[in-house]
């Protein structure tokens, strides 16, 4: 599985999939610098949409990345990856996207 999987993120990556191909793969995920990153780190341990729902601020994001090593057993994210899932979480994910549904956070 984890090989097949690595070969459609590729694919997705390389231009290899169609567009639709790649939006099922990446749970309608927008396209930028960091997608691939969240996808494979949060997205190996649970569903991507646990992520996808969220609307945090980037320190809270900054919060649930070290809970994630501390107390999930992840491995801590080199430097250059955790500033691209911090980055896409924060421009994707953050609390701007919950404006106007009657969530805070």
């Amino acid at each position: 599985m984890a090989c097949g999987l690595a070969g459609l993120v590729s694919g997705a990556e390389d231009g290899g999939i169609s567009e639709a191909e790649e939006q099922a793969l990446f749970g309608g995920m927008p396209d930028g610098e960091g997608r691939l990153e969240v996808f494979g780190f949060c997205g190996s341990c649970h569903s991507i949409d646990l992520v996808l729902q969220q609307g945090l601020t980037r320190s809270v994001w900054e919060e649930v990345l070290a809970e994630m090593v501390s107390e999930q057993e992840m491995a801590p994210l080199r430097d250059d990856d955790r500033r691209k899932v911090l980055d896409y979480l924060e421009k994707y994910y953050g609390p701007d996207r919950l404006a106007g549904k009657g969530k805070e956070r």
